[in-house]
């Protein structure tokens, strides 16, 4: 038989991921992949969904039997594998030049309003 992998320590380990891959900071992992949400594909969702269900599985002395070490493992490879092709230095560029292209996009189309405006008012 072998060992059972220790669900906590594999739960902190996600959790610290999550906070320094996409800053989500909270107490459990079911919590922190609600606060994370599509930034995650549903793969990543469904593997910590697998090892908080065999959390909450071993504290039930007839269910903690049941759980399957083998795919828990294979969960906790699945999530680290998502989270680890997560750079927070390219997320946050991409977020400041969205937001930067954005603010360029809405002044050229003030720009043209404002032109639109004056020759149509035979001010220009």
């Amino acid at each position: 038989m072998q060992a059972e992998p220790d669900l906590d320590a594999i739960e902190r380990k996600a959790l610290a991921a999550l906070r320094k891959q996409l800053g989500v900071k909270a107490r459990d992992l079911p919590k922190g992949m609600k606060r994370v949400g599509r930034r995650l594909p549903r793969d990543a969702h469904r593997a910590a969904e697998v090892i908080s269900t065999a959390k909450a599985h071993l504290s039930h002395p007839k269910l903690g039997r049941m759980v399957d070490h083998q795919s828990v493992l294979m969960a906790e490879t699945v999530l680290h594998g998502h989270l680890d092709k997560i750079d927070p230095k390219e997320r946050r560029k991409d977020a400041l030049l969205s937001m930067l292209g954005t603010q360029a996009f809405n002044l050229i189309g003030v720009a043209l309003l404002v032109i639109g405006l004056m020759v149509w008012r035979d001010l220009l």
